[in-house]
């Protein structure tokens, strides 16, 4: 099953910035996609207005994510509500179904779950994604747990992108991770993060059963939508990877 979403980011930025993300849209759905994440952040003035940018990705019959980068929770530990609406309003003439943000700043005793609530049954159509982000407060194993326990307990429809390769720039335990936060999880992100003398550097899959993006992979059941945020270069080899996502799902599926 081709559950897998290609996000704007996966491309040459510079080539997004320039000729805009709606250019790659039939690159993506001539890849065997099953659907496209536009980034909210690469949207640039080559890029037509929303409504226009969902005509194009509905010609195509694609899934779309919309990814903004905002905290949920902002420094004071509220709600970030300006910011919430301003996204799912763009959200909603982008034609997604489904919108991701990072946590910020959530605090247990102090964060109103019920305002999260309140907001999001003002909303209908588009499911809110919460992402573990590259940050210390955003990318926290244990602050994402106590929002996702507590988001459960009181009913929120929220749910969680799984980033396999964000977890090392946060430098938490991914083991850890998944143990606790696997029952939230809908959407994976997958990346394959190394070190290079130091640096942490997100890098192209690779399939030989050792990498971290592999095991994560496997551990979800073999139908989850899965990202493919790497640097695919060039553009062109798109196909391979959601080939060689497709295997690995049919290798999961058959054990």
């Amino acid at each position: 099953m081709k559950q897998v979403i290609v996000p704007l980011n996966a491309f040459d930025k510079t080539e997004v910035l320039t000729k805009g993300q709606t250019s790659f849209i039939k690159l993506i759905a001539e890849s065997g996609a099953f659907g496209i994440e536009i980034r909210r952040e690469l949207l640039t003035e080559q890029d037509p207005p929303l409504d226009s940018i969902r005509k194009e990705i509905d010609q195509y019959q694609l899934f779309t994510v919309y990814s903004a980068p905002i905290e949920l929770w902002r420094a004071n530990h509220q709600l970030n509500v300006e910011e919430l609406t301003e996204i799912f309003h763009e959200g909603k003439q982008l034609g997604a179904k489904w919108i991701k943000v990072s946590l910020g700043h959530f605090l247990k005793d102090s964060s109103e779950l019920k305002d999260l609530l309140t907001f999001l049954k003002q909303q209908q159509g588009i499911q809110l994604f919460v992402e573990n982000d590259q940050t210390l407060h955003g990318g926290n194993v244990h602050q994402l747990i106590a929002f996702f326990e507590s988001a459960s307990e009181q009913d929120i429809p929220v749910k969680m992108t799984f980033d396999a390769g964000n977890w090392y720039y946060s430098n938490q335990d991914v083991d850890e991770a998944f143990s606790k936060l696997a029952p939230f999880v809908h959407y994976l992100h997958l990346k394959q993060v190394e070190n290079d003398n130091g640096e942490l550097l997100t890098v192209p899959l690779q399939k030989d059963g050792r990498h971290s993006w592999e095991k994560v992979m496997n551990s979800f059941p073999s139908d989850m939508v899965k990202a493919l945020e790497f640097p695919i270069e060039p553009k062109e080899k798109t196909s391979e990877y959601i080939q060689m996502i497709t295997e690995s799902e049919a290798v999961t599926c058959n054990n």
